[in-house]
């Protein structure tokens, strides 16, 4: 069986033309993929990833990146402006008009679209709420010592949002219940372990970039920079001046860890397919696939050899597996 692909360029209609706009800016691969689903799930996704990248920007672009005296002055307010998100979020949830629509981080646009999908649904609030954890921990600046600290932050800031797009791809639509799906474990389960390997990737791959912002925005726990023999300084130094060997047994360490992780995940992830058509399989298995091709690059030629051609395997791996929707609609 084979229905869920949508026609191109998918009316989705207000409000979700609105979070489609905050969505397409990042063009990220999950992005990619939900945008394969039918129009009825694009716009769940596009209420939930719209409703998580305001608070998310809020946070590492309004908070994290500011100098330290303005971090502390700001930081009750911003944990004030996380509460709101929460509140609307709930009541969003309970299928209520927004409680605070003058001065919530969620304009009325985000709210509609996320009362009209997540308050018409069976999946609970969970994942904004563990989101939400994450982000409490980013305004705290809690050190990140060990391994256990840093799966503790992937729960909330990648393998909740994760679970909304495995909730997505196996639920069904009916105008008049909502959204629903046969899922028998809750979406977590399913989701969590691949999208911590996704995340140990995602890190290793955005590491050039990452480490040109403050060292808070780099979410490697030292335990593993101590076992790596080396500081954030030295990364940065390192690729600063092209010594990309010097980085060589870090990622070697990371990818360790996340190819354990992808062991668990791949098993839990393939018991979703007795639930998924033909299409909804063939997209979960592109978004993977995307993620296994860089791990597997870092891993064949190492790190260093991965870091010298990093924006050419980028694309490739990318456009093979989830061409750009964007340019599918020009």
């Amino acid at each position: 069986m084979s229905h869920s692909l949508p026609s191109e360029n998918a009316v989705l209609g207000a409000p979700f033309d609105a979070c489609n706009k905050l969505a397409a800016a990042k063009n990220a691969n999950l992005y990619r993929a939900a945008m394969r689903l039918s129009p009825e799930r694009q716009r769940f996704f596009l209420a939930a990833y719209a409703s998580m990248r305001v608070i998310d920007d809020i946070v590492d672009d309004g908070f994290l990146e500011l100098p330290d005296a303005e971090r502390d002055a700001m930081r009750e307010d911003i944990l004030d402006t996380i509460q709101q998100w929460q509140a609307q979020v709930m009541a969003a949830k309970a299928n209520m008009d927004n409680p605070l629509p003058e001065s919530g981080p969620l304009n009325d646009s985000v709210y509609d679209a996320l009362r009209l999908t997540l308050g018409r649904s069976d999946l609970p609030a969970d994942p904004w709420i563990e989101l939400a954890d994450a982000l409490h921990r980013d305004i705290a600046e809690e050190p990140m010592d060990e391994w256990d600290d840093f799966i503790a932050y992937c729960e909330g800031a990648t393998a909740a949002p994760a679970s909304i797009f495995v909730y997505l791809i196996s639920a069904r639509h009916d105008p008049e219940i909502g959204y629903t799906s046969p899922l028998t474990n809750p979406p977590l389960y399913h989701a969590r372990d691949m999208a911590i390997f996704c995340y140990i990737i995602h890190i290793l791959r955005d590491l050039p970039e990452d480490i040109k912002g403050p060292d808070r925005l780099v979410t490697i726990p030292s335990e593993m920079l101590i076992a790596a023999d080396i500081t954030l300084g030295e990364i940065r130094n390192a690729i600063g001046q092209g010594k990309y060997d010097n980085l060589d047994y870090l990622g070697k360490i990371l990818l360790e860890h996340a190819w354990q992780h992808f062991e668990t995940g791949q098993a839990r992830s393939s018991e979703l397919l007795s639930v998924l058509d033909t299409d909804e399989a063939d997209t979960l298995s592109r978004l993977f696939t995307v993620y296994i091709e860089l791990g597997s690059a870092m891993m064949e030629g190492g790190y260093a050899s991965f870091l010298k051609d990093r924006d050419a395997i980028m694309q490739s791996t990318a456009q093979n597996s989830l061409p750009d929707v964007n340019k599918h609609q020009d």
